[in-house]
């Protein structure tokens, strides 16, 4: 079953970028200039989702994840040279 990414999605209580980080490096993660910040907008949000529902079944099985998410982490991938293993390191240990 397909879902679109909710525009500008908010992070949870328990997610928020004020409880994880702090000081410079909350500065940083929030500063529209770093690296991150400019990927987001310029790679993941200019991808369009609505060429993917193809991929999957109407009404049956769970909603997919993140589409950007996932182009936009197979693109960190491959620029980097990584691999599976360390994208997925990457991802869940380094925010």
């Amino acid at each position: 079953m397909f879902r679109q990414t909710k525009k500008n999605q908010k992070l949870s209580l328990f997610t928020s970028s004020h409880i994880i980080l702090r000081g410079q490096a909350l500065k940083m993660y929030e500063d529209s200039k770093e690296w991150h910040n400019q990927f987001r907008v310029h790679v993941t949000e200019r991808i369009k989702e609505v060429i993917f529902p193809p991929l999957f079944c109407d009404g049956f099985g769970a909603p997919n994840a993140s589409i950007r998410v996932l182009v936009g982490m197979m693109v960190l991938k491959e620029t980097n040279g990584w691999s599976d293993s360390q994208l997925f390191d990457h991802t869940h240990f380094n925010p």
